[in-house]
């Protein structure tokens, strides 16, 4: 269940809501048990499940946010108490993909998953998930790579303000 957990959080970013989603995911299994025990993958369904209740936890938080603006009349807030991950600029990177592009990446890489479990998670060919995984390669790699280029740009600057005190 530990594997749960961590799908979920990476695709949420916060440990609350991702023992939420596992736990309604859980209760649900439970009630399902009767159909899901003839699975020859119930895990499968379990983490085809989880990305579908994280993806329902990001609506449901951006349409809070959002009114939450509105009747403050301003723009909405931002998430605070937010556990921070070891490497944010990767995981707001991956959160900022396509959903199917970010559950792609994360069961490929994340969950370390072959491609045709992956494919069977989400309904869909070898070769689709192949493609989401390129594309959503690329983007990273121009998300990252501005990030980087925007760093060194501000050590840069860092340095020179230092040089001339």
């Amino acid at each position: 269940m530990a594997g749960l957990r961590r799908l979920a959080y990476a695709r949420t970013g916060s440990w609350a809501a991702a023992e939420d989603v596992v736990q309604d995911v859980l209760v649900d299994a439970h009630r399902r048990w009767g159909v899901l025990q003839d699975y020859d993958e119930p895990m499968a369904w379990a983490r085809r499940a989880v990305l579908n209740r994280a993806a329902s936890w990001h609506r449901r938080r951006g349409r809070e946010r959002r009114a939450l603006g509105r009747l403050a009349g301003r723009a909405a807030p931002a998430l605070v108490g937010e556990p921070v991950l070891a490497d944010e600029a990767l995981w707001s990177a991956i959160r900022s993909l396509t959903d199917r592009q970010s559950e792609v990446v994360l069961l490929l890489w994340f969950e370390d998953l072959p491609a045709r479990e992956v494919a069977g998670i989400l309904g869909c060919g070898e070769d689709t998930v192949r493609t989401h995984w390129r594309r959503a390669r690329a983007q990273l790699a121009r998300a990252l790579g501005e990030q980087d280029a925007q760093d060194e740009q501000d050590e840069r600057n860092d340095e020179g303000q230092e040089d001339e005190r």
